[in-house]
């Protein structure tokens, strides 16, 4: 039996409150479930690099029950940030199928990727995490932004919309160490950063050979909407 959100009023209150946050910077949130639309998005206004293996439409059933994108866009248009989620389940646990799941896919795209080793080290705190995941993936936010709060607001309204329409086990993505070690996982709200999560002999196109893993529980993404109204109030305040 699914046991529910324990404060879903705050969850939503926190999901309207960022949303108001990226509004008076003058940036709009739509959400979608097209994919076509998101490779053609991410190909002609972002990096202009090709979607990544979790997000191909061509070897990947995505719809409406297992994934999302969200973009902010100015009142002209003009594109301010993307990113991209998707829900799966984790068989075993998400240290021995995170691996096997991300080597599939670079299969299936016919491209090649080699992994140092099969799992996660034996001590990951991902051995704890199994069922239903969110992955996070694809953040984009353009330069015009990144000197403010978009690059923390934006990806948490991400996790607490995710939080609301699944209530998953946890949530999960990849960085670099560069970016990782940067503070910018904490300001978002993962409290779990591992390094060398994943390794690589051969690693995919732009990543690093050793990877950092961040994820979030599902009481961990509660934590972060409360959080989130929390600071809210010390800022009327103060």
């Amino acid at each position: 039996m699914l046991e529910g959100l324990k404060d879903p009023l705050a969850v939503v209150q926190a999901a309207s409150l960022l949303d108001k946050k990226l509004q008076k910077i003058g940036l709009y949130i739509s959400t979608s479930t097209d994919f076509e639309e998101f490779e053609r998005v991410r190909l002609n206004e972002t990096c202009a690099s090709d979607v990544s293996p979790m997000f191909d439409t061509s070897i990947n059933k995505l719809d409406a029950s297992n994934a999302f994108w969200i973009s902010l866009r100015t009142k002209k248009g003009k594109l301010g940030a993307v990113q991209a989620f998707r829900l799966d389940t984790a068989d075993g646990t998400l240290a021995d199928w995170a691996m096997r799941w991300m080597v599939g896919l670079y299969i299936l795209r016919s491209e090649l990727v080699v992994p140092a080793r099969p799992q996660a080290p034996a001590g990951s705190v991902t051995r704890q995490i199994s069922g239903s995941v969110v992955y996070q993936g694809e953040l984009w936010v353009s330069k015009d932004y990144r000197d403010n709060f978009c690059s923390t607001v934006f990806p948490r309204l991400g996790m607490v919309l995710c939080l609301l329409k699944w209530q998953p086990n946890a949530m999960w993505g990849l960085m670099t160490e560069k970016v990782a070690t940067r503070g910018l996982t904490i300001r978002i709200g993962y409290p779990f950063i591992e390094r060398g999560f994943l390794q690589w002999k051969v690693p995919p196109k732009g990543a690093d050979k050793s990877e950092v893993v961040v994820f979030a529980r599902k009481e961990d993404l509660e934590f972060i909407a409360d959080q989130t109204l929390e600071e809210e109030l010390l800022e009327q305040e103060s």
